[in-house]
């Protein structure tokens, strides 16, 4: 009898660990990105849609509203103003995200990297200026 209970109490435990990931989602499931890649955009002063306002258009296949744009690197570190912001645009028909960037003084010479992301992205194209069309 105290065998077969035992029996039972381990395959017991071999289901509950079988069926632990299928029933909670297993760690693969949730680490997988549906777009599969992040963007790399550099942005000079071509994108200077006032001295003291970036406005970039990224093709990338999507309209997705959750995306992500952070700073890597500057030339003009102390004149960056508040976090960079993005937003699902489709311009001439193209999809992607528009990145804005305020800047705390009118600048002329400007070199900016930013790592972006959008949720959907097929890719990240070439950027260019925004001017609202």
């Amino acid at each position: 009898m105290l065998k077969e209970t035992r029996r039972w109490l381990v395959a017991l435990i071999v289901v509950a660990a079988i069926s632990a990931p299928v029933a909670y989602g297993a760690v693969a499931t949730h680490s997988r990105n549906p777009a599969g890649q992040i963007g790399y955009v550099a942005l000079d002063e071509r994108f200077l849609l006032a001295p003291d306002l970036i406005r970039a258009f990224v093709p990338t296949g999507s309209v997705d509203h959750r995306c992500l744009v952070t700073f890597s690197e500057s030339t003009i570190g102390d004149f960056i103003g508040p976090a960079p912001f993005c937003g699902a645009r489709t311009v001439n028909g193209v999809k992607g995200v528009l990145i804005t960037v305020w800047l705390e003084q009118p600048v002329d010479d400007i070199y900016l990297s930013l790592t972006v992301f959008q949720q959907f992205a097929k890719g990240y194209g070439q950027p260019r200026l925004y001017n609202g069309t």
